[in-house]
């Protein structure tokens, strides 16, 4: 992670708006001020000001509190004052493009932005669009700010829930898109925003409005497909009797391939794969074109949750009464996100048949949104042991590593029934089945 602060000299010091304080805005203006920007962040959300003003962040991620109560107050400050604007050369835009129910992104959000900003913008502004939206959408939105004299760039987020600052520092790419008439000025004001990352040797990717939009939703939708596409060989690997762990490691030692996004389990969730798939699915229909793969990827990720529950059904016969232990709620490890999360379907699923089950996690903030969500409805736990006592069959539903971390042998002491079903593969088969657990895993 980047420590330290970039030199930028005083006509550079950039006052710099960020409109939204979720995920990706949040990040950003943390990020931002880290590198010696003075930020305002955004919102019209009084109480999620409130809370920041406060030094304490509203979503769960590793480093973050950290930075952003050290410059809390000093070059970092939240809003919902959009008049700060008047003083700032950049406005960020990260605001929410939910799904639509037809599938396609929801624009309302980020057209709200751009009216709510216009009144503020000083001559030579740059609005820079970091939210995930479909191609032609800087395009409208530069249409909403003619007559502000300012430009409008499209700078794509890809950040990973979880890792979020050190990818913030550490980004594979920064992505810029402008349209042919932007004036030079603009394009000086974002290389200097980005130039901590120049200076670094980071890609750069220049282009025009349209390709960074697709560059997002692209890169999404590929890892998508390759996460789809080895859930199918596990299918396989369960029918013929091999194993998708060494037929996986086999496969990204080829440097075409590589290894990443190549671990078969319950498939994509989250709050950006799925709609996102969707989302570019529908741009190809809008175009009377078909999106064979990457709509395929979908129909494969969402069966994957059915398949597994079915075998555990097959096991258990009838979960009705019996006593499920659930490791992991999150939609991945090391945040607090339940936004489509395959853990919450499984919970769902389980009590719709009546079962009893227990929930752990290792970050507090997703056992509270687990709470929250589902009620009295589940049995929230502090520990592993805790969550495995009397257990009938133990599901682990999230990638965590530390899972192989536990003491299984003090655990196979408490469980009624020595059953793993690890729908994430990512335990050590051999350690657990040492301590006489039968093990399920995917194609495996």
């Amino acid at each position: 992670m980047f420590e330290g602060k970039i030199k930028i000299k005083g006509a550079f010091r950039m006052k710099i708006a960020v409109i939204g304080t979720g995920y990706v805005g949040l990040i950003q203006s943390v990020g931002l001020s880290k590198l010696g920007f003075d930020c305002f962040g955004i919102d019209i959300d009084e109480n999620k000001i409130k809370m920041l003003n406060a030094g304490k962040s509203p979503i769960w991620e590793d480093k973050l509190e950290e930075i952003l109560k050290k410059h809390n107050g000093k070059n970092l400050k939240f809003t919902t004052n959009f008049g700060v604007i008047e003083e700032c050369d950049a406005v960020f835009i990260c605001v929410g493009t939910p799904q639509s129910s037809d599938g396609t992104a929801d624009l309302k959000y980020i057209f709200a932005a751009a009216e709510g900003v216009k009144p503020y913008l000083k001559k030579n502004a740059v609005v820079v669009i970091k939210s995930t939206v479909p191609v032609g959408t800087n395009r409208k939105v530069s249409k909403i700010l003619e007559g502000c004299n300012c430009d409008v760039v499209s700078n794509p987020e890809f950040l990973k829930e979880g890792s979020a600052i050190d990818d913030f520092f550490n980004t594979d790419r920064v992505v810029l898109g402008f349209e042919d008439n932007t004036k030079h000025e603009a394009r000086d004001s974002m290389m200097n925003i980005y130039s901590y990352f120049y200076e670094k040797k980071t890609k750069f990717v220049i282009t025009d409005w349209e390709s960074a939009e697709l560059i997002k939703y692209a890169s999404n939708s590929f890892l998508a497909v390759k996460i789809s596409f080895v859930n199918e060989i596990a299918r396989l690997c369960d029918t013929v009797g091999a194993d998708i762990k060494d037929v996986t490691k086999g496969m990204g030692y080829d440097r075409r391939i590589g290894e990443h996004f190549l671990n078969a389990g319950l498939g994509y969730g989250g709050s950006c794969f799925p709609k996102d798939v969707n989302a570019l699915v529908k741009q190809f229909e809008e175009n009377k074109l078909e999106a064979k793969i990457i709509a395929s990827a979908d129909e494969v990720n969402l069966g994957l949750i059915d398949n597994f529950f079915d075998r555990i059904l097959k096991k258990l016969k009838n979960p009705e009464g019996k006593n499920i232990a659930l490791f992991g709620v999150a939609f991945k490890p090391n945040t607090d996100d339940l936004r489509e999360s395959r853990a919450v379907e499984l919970i769902n699923k389980l009590l719709k048949k009546k079962a009893n089950v227990s929930c752990f996690d290792y970050v507090d903030g997703a056992l509270k949104n687990a709470e929250e969500l589902l009620g009295n409805k589940i049995k929230i736990c502090k520990t592993v042991k805790e969550t495995a006592k009397e257990a009938d069959v133990i599901i682990i539903a999230t990638e965590y590593s530390q899972f192989n971390d536990e003491d299984w042998g003090a655990i196979a002491e408490r469980v009624n029934t020595k059953l793993i079903f690890d729908g994430r593969n990512i335990l050590d088969k051999n350690k657990v089945v040492k301590y006489g657990f039968e093990y399920f895993g995917i194609g495996r």
